[in-house]
């Protein structure tokens, strides 16, 4: 079983969860320093991109008179400055979802050292994959502005806004997808960013769900309130972030299961759950699936 310092865990194979969503329960119920320490080392790789983001917000407000040509040099050039700190934050999302992996793989092992382990050996993927979704987002937030400033066409505003939040959507959950399948097999970085959109599209209600929650709010949030944003992001600093990881982890191993394991690698179907009996299996390939 995972180990933890300081921690006593259950040793039973016979004590495994039977399901992912079992799975994720009790993790969620026993295992609340995997998920905050987790959290606060993203924290510490996310620290310059937050820094960025807020300095961009206290500019825009500050403005005596912010008017649109000023919002959007803002936006632009704090978005150019953010595409790199993406990238630095994805390398500590990139081992986060290593450690996950050997969580719901019921392997052993200490937070830290397989996190920078997973640092070492996977930042030039976890920093490419961030700089793509930085470059993605730096579109989105310049061209809203631009089109809500400078354009009077409520048509082209809103299908402008569509088209760019709709890309950040597709490819944020794209790059989520990518890390789980890039510490699952060994595949060459292109093949793993491309099963990471085929999942991101396939599943497009669910990439949708987890858009909304964890960019939409905070975004609302932004606009709305800056102590209920604050009170957010505490909430993802300090928990709710290693969360995330742990269930695009689960979600993502149950996707493997269904498309790709079943056909290249049956020893790894419900890796890290108990033993399924066959009276038993057809109900719980609907649970994990």
């Amino acid at each position: 079983m995972f180990k933890y310092k300081g921690l006593k865990v259950q040793e039973d194979d016979a004590a495994l969860p039977k399901t992912r969503k079992e799975l994720l329960k009790t993790v969620v119920k026993d295992d609340f320093y995997l998920l905050a320490e987790v959290s606060l080392l993203l924290f510490l790789f996310s620290i310059p991109l937050a820094g960025v983001f807020i300095g961009e917000i206290l500019m825009i407000s500050a403005a005596a008179t912010p008017d649109a040509s000023l919002i959007f040099s803002i936006c632009f050039f704090c978005g150019l400055i953010e595409m790199p700190l993406f990238g630095l934050r994805y390398i500590a999302r990139y081992a986060a979802y290593g450690v996950m992996k050997k969580r719901a793989f019921n392997e052993t092992g200490y937070i830290g050292e397989l996190f920078f382990g997973g640092v070492k050996k996977g930042w030039l993927r976890g920093f490419i994959a961030g700089c793509i979704l930085g470059m993605i987002v730096f579109v989105w937030q310049t061209a809203s502005v631009y089109v809500i400033a400078f354009n009077s066409n409520t048509w082209i505003k809103g299908l402008g806004i569509g088209a760019t939040t709709l890309l950040f959507m597709i490819v944020y959950g794209a790059a989520e997808y990518f890390l789980a399948v890039d510490n699952y097999y060994e595949l060459a970085f292109t093949g793993a960013l491309k099963n990471g959109f085929s999942f991101a599209i396939m599943h497009f209600p669910l990439t949708l769900i987890y858009f909304a929650v964890t960019m939409g709010v905070p975004f609302g949030l932004t606009l709305l309130s800056t102590w209920s944003l604050i009170g957010v992001a505490a909430v993802f600093a300090l928990w709710g972030d290693g969360f995330t990881v742990l269930a695009v982890t689960l979600f993502s191993h149950s996707l493997f299961d269904k498309y790709i394991n079943s056909v290249y690698y049956t020893d790894y179907i419900n890796k890290g759950l108990a033993v399924q009996d066959d009276t038993t299996d057809e109900k719980e390939k609907k649970d994990n699936g």
